[in-house]
């Protein structure tokens, strides 16, 4: 109750406002003030528990059941961690195109094995878990320069399968996804963006159509300094071994995808598994390819406002179309476009999730090749759309006008009305 000074100083008390309930003209009968939902408890635990909770002992387990199995860590990192060595004394990394036998030898260019040459110096013991955490930190970067805050982000792609695999194994996708969200969030820099992508280049040549993007986004001038930089790498990292391996490089790469290409997940290896012979499979894959490269140019000549993200996203597209072999630890790279496009948790976050049902190669199986490349597809199709409004992860604010009604309800009261 209030108390205020009446007329002829006797006391008239007025009686406060219920911030639950009001009255509405009849003494007794109130009527509930409209509050602002909230989460629930059990759900914000379960959110705690799978996104915060889970990935880092998931993590833990990993690790510790490789090395109690006697795996370890840094598989692929192996063949990577030999070239470093090799090329530091002038010799060639590369096996001989009739002697490849798996995807177990280096393949890359020879710029790649000069910059992890620091690690070469350490044993490889000790230089493998080292790069883990290396791949591990990236993977956080990456969603950091892209700018996504909301640490559900940060669980749950902890959880996808390519993450934890390319940590495991010692693969570089997720130094890739870092060098891809530098070169977006810089893409009008003149100097970091050009030495991050020719870098990218130089160890990745299936991320060329990224020049693409540049070309048809006008930025002419860091896209020709990018190929220039990655070009003179090539070469000057080439010539450092003499130009050991660079005649019959090419015959390896079509060796290796000759050899490998069917039990990956790319558009070539689902042409296999439908029956299609290598050869058609990798031009139909070529000609998809194309279609994007032209879609890249296409958008960006709608000049919209988000035609600059689209045409990024489809140069990525067309990287995935271009390479033979789609590996699950390139999917890793997804997290790039999904942050660009939804930099806070949706559904499309969850997706990579069930890489989990085809962990490991396709093997040519049709069902895991289409589940691995249905999920790259998708994620990239879903992330050329604006972002949309999921209600079920949509935050329930409060409603400021509440307090406002109730005070206008006791004065209509007051009045009479």
């Amino acid at each position: 109750m209030g108390k205020r000074a009446g007329v002829g100083g006797i006391a008239v008390f007025r009686p406060s406002v219920n911030a639950t309930a009001i009255e509405r003209g009849c003494e007794g009968e109130t009527v509930p003030l409209l509050s602002a939902p909230s989460r629930s408890g059990l759900g914000l635990a379960a959110t705690r528990l799978f996104l915060g909770v889970l990935p880092p002992a998931l993590l833990v387990l990993l690790v510790v059941a490789r090395y109690l199995t006697g795996t370890k860590l840094g598989f692929d990192y192996k063949p990577l961690w030999d070239a470093s060595r090799h090329v530091l004394h002038g010799a060639s990394p590369y096996p001989r195109p009739e002697a490849l036998i798996d995807e177990h030898q280096f393949v890359y260019p020879p710029l790649a094995a000069f910059l992890f040459a620091p690690l070469a110096a350490l044993p490889f013991a000790v230089a493998a878990p080292l790069l883990a955490v290396v791949e591990l930190a990236a993977t956080g970067l990456t969603l950091r320069v892209l700018g996504v805050r909301d640490w559900r982000c940060y669980g749950v792609v902890l959880l996808w399968y390519p993450v934890l695999q390319n940590f495991l194994l010692g693969s570089i996708t997720s130094l890739l996804a870092l060098g891809l969200a530098v070169v977006w969030r810089y893409r009008d820099s003149r100097r970091g963006a050009p030495v991050t992508l020719a870098a990218l280049i130089a160890a990745k040549i299936f991320l060329w159509p990224l020049l693409v993007w540049l070309g048809a986004s006008r930025r002419w001038l860091i896209g020709v300094r990018a190929l220039g930089l990655a070009i003179a790498g090539l070469f000057l990292s080439w010539a450092l071994i003499g130009f050991a391996g660079l005649g019959s490089y090419l015959r390896l790469l079509d060796e290796l995808s000759r050899l490998e290409q069917w039990k990956s997940y790319s558009a070539v290896a689902l042409g296999m598994a439908l029956g299609l012979t290598g050869g058609e499979s990798r031009a139909l894959a070529l000609a998809a390819c194309a279609l994007v490269l032209l879609a890249i140019v296409l958008v960006q000549r709608r000049g919209r406002e988000d035609a600059d993200r689209q045409a990024f996203v489809l140069a990525i597209a067309a990287a995935f179309f271009f390479s033979p072999i789609v590996w699950t630890h390139y999917l890793a790279l997804l997290v790039v476009p999904i942050a660009i496009t939804r930099p806070k948790l949706s559904p499309i976050w969850f997706v990579p999730l069930a890489m989990w049902a085809s962990y490991g190669q396709s093997n040519g199986h049709f069902w895991r090749v289409a589940l691995g490349f249905s999920i790259w597809a998708v994620v990239l199709a879903a992330s050329l759309r604006p972002a949309w409004r999921f209600p079920a992860f949509r935050r329930r604010v409060a409603l400021p006008s509440a307090p406002l009604r109730a005070e206008g309800a006791y004065a209509a009261h007051r009045r009479g009305g």
